[in-house]
């Protein structure tokens, strides 16, 4: 049995699209940092507690692990969190270790996408950290769209045709986009399956990206029938570097 690990910054609602698309020969070990959206200083502790995670995680027997909350990825910048993360875990044998942010840069890129469209839960601030994020991981974003949600309140509001509806219509205002990526915190998997059939372009989400990264770390393949980007995995680029 294969295991990889997952940091949450918050909580986890059930059901969770990951245990739907979980192959037969692979767990996945979570862990939360417990942060309260909205308030000031939260991010900051959780990254003072993300080395601890990390080593419950490896503990556990994670072979790969994927730390989720896009704020605090883009916030950090592409090339400093990359440093970060992969600290941590350099005296436990370099366990590989990613953001979901990072993960998601790196399955577009694999799709051949170099113009994405960013469909988010956030507001602008957030929203242009991202989009500097991706620039320097390689991608230039063709637009961004939020739903502005700033607190968990907002956040468990938000539904998943609040999304698709809004992917549609930043779609037409930028046509130019050769894929599309979907952050928050819910279940998009199927909004994702049901856009990229809409509209032929490569659609992913950060639950979907994250998985085909840790796969992809583990060189296992998936079933057929679960998107175009996870039909990819394991990714062989993945399988020699971070």
């Amino acid at each position: 049995m294969r295991k990889f690990g997952c940091i949450s910054p918050s909580v986890i609602q059930l059901p969770w699209d990951l245990h739907a698309l979980l192959p037969e020969d692979v767990r996945a070990a979570v862990v939360t940092l417990n942060v309260r959206n909205g308030r000031p200083g939260e991010h900051e502790r959780a990254l003072g507690i993300l080395r601890g995670a990390t080593d419950v995680l490896i503990d556990e027997g994670a072979e790969a692990i994927v730390v989720f909350g896009v704020p605090v990825s883009a916030k950090r910048g592409f090339a400093a969190e990359r440093a970060a993360l992969e600290a941590l875990t350099a005296d436990r044998g370099g366990t590989p270790i990613v953001s979901s942010l990072a993960a998601s840069a790196a399955a577009l890129q694999h799709l051949a996408v170099k113009h994405p469209l960013l469909i988010t839960q956030y507001a602008d601030d957030v929203n242009a950290q991202i989009v500097a994020f991706y620039r320097d991981a390689g991608l230039d974003a063709a637009g961004v769209a939020g739903l502005g949600a700033g607190n968990a309140a907002a956040v468990n509001a938000l539904t998943p045709a609040d999304f698709h509806a809004l992917a549609r219509k930043a779609l037409d205002q930028h046509p130019m986009a050769d894929g599309i990526f979907l952050s928050a915190r819910g279940n998009l998997f199927d909004v994702a399956m049901q856009v990229e059939t809409a509209t032929r372009l490569p659609v992913i989400e950060q639950i979907e990206a994250a998985l085909w990264w840790s796969l992809s770390r583990l060189d296992v393949a998936v079933p057929s029938g679960r998107g175009r980007l996870l039909a990819t995995a394991p990714a062989k680029l993945l399988r020699t570097g971070r």
